[in-house]
């Protein structure tokens, strides 16, 4: 296009030459005129060829989806979306292919793909099985595995504890198949209830119809924060997801699909990382649609209109030209200044964005990259417990068992105050604090049983507050903390008393060791622990409480006991 502009250009200021230098060619009006008919049947035929620039379509590929999320989400109006169909996506755009998207359940597409009606399924398990019947792409994207949920205050911790529970399962899902396997070759009842989705599963657990829940990681990671559940230390067949296709299918699409998701993968800036809580990212394509060459082509034919005019009114121009100019100066400075302020605004708001993005990564690794290890290794060794007689070995297992859970907790308390601490309010609703603290200390009670501590609350009617539910893990590690520190055979005591005439003051009294003087200003501090070296512990947990107090604009603190020896901590909430 730019081409035929250009000739057309360089004859007429070859003609004008001529014209300039052969005094008998003096009919420059003519002349022109013939130049201005060539320029306007060059914008014609600009006009027709962007209808010539449309793509020839590519190759059908036929793709079988099911719904799978967050790996394939299948929308109410059909559309397909997810990781990996923007990544096949991605792949059809630079192969030419055109995706044809076949809907299904899990077993309608393997039959699919094994009779050759269907040429890829995305988001399939690796096994060796399926790797004999189809044909399995060797480059995964992900791995996930199997986990699962209970409710709280279930008493449900461990494997051996799901004997005769009622057990949630999605009846397709793959983890449910393997689970089932496996619990009926220990001889022993379960009770599994089947639905259609995740989302029934975790409702079931949430409404307590079911006491325990099977979805996979991903799933689990980001919709989890949505129901009152807790996860299980309980891993369930990780394995890799891969693209399948037919056992004949060509090794040519194959390569080209592991070629291409290699180089996704490596390539940082074009599969971006998603987090747990959060909704899933995208990949960034983007494809020139023919309505945008057409105006392209529409535009060209403007410009070579412009020109044509241009000439027409060159003399006009020429004079508002040193007119414009002397403003155009004016106007230039005040851009300057302008670029210069928002340069400096731009590379201070991409400094802040840079630690924000440092801080939600550290936050995701704690909570996913480095939690999950840790739970696959409290669950292989309560299974290797069951079973081991060796007096040595047991020993060795439980002492593994106990720095495992101490990392877990220490993971777990860190997450959460790094979670707290990005939070700038919450949201509040009308609760009673007794019945908060009542289902706290029934939580805490088997704890306080094995070292004979009672733990007293008589309250003595309705304690209403503007709370967050939060704030139980406020009483929880108050008293949590009370029992690990206080001796065998004493008494912990919780009262609730009048603050201030619109709150409430919630003081746990213990008949510990107590705290110094010089420990107290220190001990709400991250990893401070006023010293007990032989307790275990984050160092996180007081922390965490004076987060949450904070952000219910309370206060807490702690005191001697004055009766005698002890510790009083005690937490202020509004009413």
């Amino acid at each position: 296009m730019h081409k035929y502009i250009l000739n057309l250009y360089v004859f007429y200021i070859m003609h004008c030459s001529c014209v300039r230098e052969n005094p008998n060619l003096i009919n420059r009006s003519a002349n022109f005129n013939a130049i201005l008919r060539c320029l306007v049947l060059a914008s014609i035929l600009l006009l027709l060829v962007p209808t010539a620039l449309a793509d020839n379509p590519g190759t059908i590929i036929k793709v079988g989806v099911f719904q799978s999320e967050p790996l394939v989400i299948i929308e109410q109006r059909g559309e397909v979306t997810g990781p990996y169909a923007y990544i096949l996506e991605t792949i059809a755009e630079n192969e030419e292919w055109e995706l044809n998207y076949i809907q299904g359940s899990w077993e309608e597409n393997l039959e699919r793909l094994e009779n050759n009606e269907i040429d890829i399924l995305i988001a399939v398990p690796y096994s060796p099985v399926s790797d004999e019947r189809y044909t399995l792409t060797s480059e995964g994207i992900t791995t996930i595995w199997g986990i699962a949920y209970t409710h709280k205050g279930s008493g449900i911790s461990s494997i051996k504890d799901l004997r005769g529970k009622r057990i949630a399962v999605d009846g397709s899902d793959m983890f449910y198949t393997d689970l089932n396997a496996s619990l009926t070759s220990t001889n022993t009842n379960y009770q599994f209830v089947e639905v259609d989705s995740y989302r029934e599963v975790l409702e079931l657990v949430d409404q307590k119809q079911a006491d325990v829940g099977i979805v996979s990681n991903l799933y689990g990671d980001t919709f989890e924060d949505e129901y009152a559940i807790s996860r299980m230390s309980l891993v369930i067949a990780p394995t890799e997801m891969v693209f399948a296709l037919p056992k004949n299918a060509s090794i040519q699409m194959v390569e080209t699909i592991d070629l291409s998701v290699k180089e996704l993968k490596e390539d940082a800036g074009y599969i971006s990382y998603f987090p747990q809580n959060s909704q899933l990212t995208h990949i960034n394509t983007w494809e020139s649609p023919t309505w945008l060459t057409l105006t392209v082509g529409i535009g060209g034919g403007l410009l070579l209109l412009f020109i044509i005019l241009s000439f027409v009114l060159k003399n006009k121009v020429e004079t508002k030209t040193s007119e414009l100019n002397s403003k155009n100066q004016e106007l230039e400075v005040q851009v300057r200044e302008r670029l210069a302020a928002e340069k400096k605004l731009k590379l201070y708001f991409a400094q802040l964005k840079h630690s924000n993005e440092l801080k939600d990564l550290f936050t995701d690794i704690l909570r996913h990259d480095l939690i999950n290890p840790a739970t696959v290794i409290k669950g292989y060794v309560e299974y290797l417990l069951e079973d081991e007689e060796n007096v040595q070995r047991t020993t060795a297992l439980k002492a593994i068992e106990r720095n495992n859970l101490k990392l877990i907790e220490m993971i777990e308390n860190a997450a959460n105050l790094a979670k707290l601490e990005s939070v700038e309010e919450l949201s509040f609703e009308e609760m009673d604090i007794g019945n908060i603290i009542e289902e706290v200390v029934q939580n805490l009670q088997p704890r306080a049983d094995e070292k004979q501590i009672k733990i007293e609350f008589r309250p003595g009617g309705d304690y209403p507050a503007k709370v967050n539910k939060i704030i139980e893990e406020v009483f929880s590690n108050l008293i949590a903390n009370s029992i690990k520190y206080s001796s065998e055979g004493t008494i912990i005591e919780v009262v609730v008393s009048r603050w201030n005439n619109n709150g409430w003051k919630v003081s746990i009294i213990d008949e510990g060791e107590g705290i110094s003087d010089h420990d107290k200003p220190l001990i709400f501090n991250r990893f401070e622990r006023a010293g007990k070296l032989n307790i275990k512990g984050s160092g996180l947990g007081l922390a965490i409480v004076k987060r949450i107090v904070e952000l219910h604009e309370g206060d807490v603190g702690v005191k001697d006991k004055p009766s005698g020896k002890g510790s009083v901590f005690w937490v202020t909430f509004h009413q």
